[in-house]
């Protein structure tokens, strides 16, 4: 393999490290490095980004895939401490997973391929977290932000231009302390405002100003959480009262300003993959600290012997992934007793004038695969389930298979390998 074919192959994050090396022979890799190198899994760069997305392969808006995985977490609920509880391997495994069923693919590097959409080397990706609650209470897991990051730079996506970013809340403490990343992070103390990128809510009457960390992105990843807000859910879209200025505001004829910033081309022209870290949620508000959830037919008791969500979701489209999130909801609302919520804005941002993507309603049914006794079901919506597979050496030779053949990515094993030393 010539010295120009090495360097393609590293732009595109086709360079294990030396763990990764010792486990498949030098023949193995330079199969796998060589199909790289000729293109088999699909140029990196794509001419212009006036085309619907859709048109470059990218998934579908009415596709959203969960992931679920009993052992993505051991918290026993006792202490406040539910980030320490997060295996990474797991995690790592399910988001994998759950990006090549987003898009229909096999590999990780052709699944990216179709998501961001027009990327060259270059371009700035902004990774929207929610860390909206102060302290121990229900935020974002430093361990979801390395998750898609790690998996962005094997794309070829150098951590320069990446930023993770909450531009309202100067992150709890305990978070900060953990962050262990060389990719910034902009909080309240760091948020630059542009006045250049804003977006006007007629609702109240008021413009706001965008951050430069997402005016200046190129592409947009959201990333949210299943909690609720009072009264509704708080999903991909009011993720987003984090991404602009002065949020009280905002909670102000709150569903149209849902919507109306979600309508913001800085928002839906730059979204190019919405993920939910469901390993825990809170039934009622997002101040409130995660809570057990009842051990329902969709929320059984885990391998740890207590009942959490345990899953991530992956979609293009807010309408869409904050459908589910609503259905979720309140399927541990109703458990519980409590008035399920109508999420009105949902609604309100499948109509006109925002029509920003497919509205549905789920209803339970019996889970086939049996991880759960029941799953949800939809008729607008493609909703795709699954348990992640069990971690053994049966699955590790049948996925070293795919590798030889160059179907996968070495990374893909590799997470498998890592949850079968831990075992996850």
């Amino acid at each position: 393999m010539s010295r120009n074919d090495c360097e393609r192959c590293r732009a595109r994050g086709y360079e294990p490290g030396p763990d990764q090396i010792r486990q498949y022979s030098r023949r193995d890799f330079l199969k796998v490095a060589s199909l790289a190198a000729g293109g088999a899994f699909g140029a990196l760069s794509l001419p212009g980004l006036g085309i619907t997305p859709r048109a470059w392969g990218a998934p579908l808006p009415e596709r959203v895939v969960r992931v679920h995985c009993g052992t993505v977490q051991d918290w026993s609920f006792a202490d406040p401490y539910f980030y320490e509880h997060v295996k990474l391997p797991a995690m790592r495994d399910m988001f994998a997973r759950g990006l090549c069923s987003l898009t229909g693919r096999t590999n990780i590097m052709d699944a990216w391929h179709d998501l961001l959409v027009g990327w060259r080397l270059g371009d700035k990706v902004a990774i929207k977290l929610n860390l909206n609650s102060y302290d121990f209470n229900a935020n974002q897991t430093c361990e979801m932000a390395y998750v898609v990051i790690d998996s962005l730079k094997l794309f070829g996506v150098p951590a320069a231009d990446m930023k993770v970013f909450d531009v309202v809340r100067v992150f709890p403490t305990y978070w900060r302390n953990r962050w262990n990343s060389d990719v910034d992070y902009v909080n309240s103390n760091a948020a630059v405002w542009d006045p250049n990128a804003t977006c006007y809510f007629p609702a109240i009457d008021t413009t706001h100003r965008f951050p430069t960390v997402l005016s200046q992105a190129d592409h947009l990843i959201d990333i949210c959480l299943q909690k609720g807000h009072k009264g509704y859910v708080t999903g991909s879209m009011k993720n987003h009262f984090g991404s602009q200025e002065e949020p009280a505001d905002l909670h102000v004829l709150r569903f149209e300003n849902i919507c109306t910033l979600s309508a913001s081309p800085f928002i839906v022209g730059k979204t190019r993959l919405i993920v939910v870290e469901g390993s825990f949620m809170t039934w009622h508000h997002e101040g409130d600290p995660f809570e057990e959830t009842e051990a329902t037919d969709l929320f059984p008791a885990g391998p740890s012997g207590h009942s959490s969500p345990n899953y991530l979701m992956l979609g293009t489209n807010m309408v869409a992934i904050d459908s589910v999130l609503g259905d979720i909801q309140n399927v541990e609302r109703a458990a519980r007793g409590e008035v399920t919520w109508t999420n009105d804005f949902i609604d309100m941002a499948a109509a006109g004038p925002y029509e920003l993507g497919p509205r549905d309603h789920g209803v339970l049914v019996p889970n086939a695969a049996g991880w759960s006794e029941v799953d949800l079901s939809y008729d607008v919506l493609d909703y795709v389930s699954f348990d992640l597979p069990p971690a053994d050496r049966q699955q590790i030779d049948a996925m070293n298979l795919e590798l030889k053949s160059g179907a996968i990515h070495w990374s893909q094993l590799q997470h498998l390998v890592e949850r079968y030393g831990e075992r996850l």
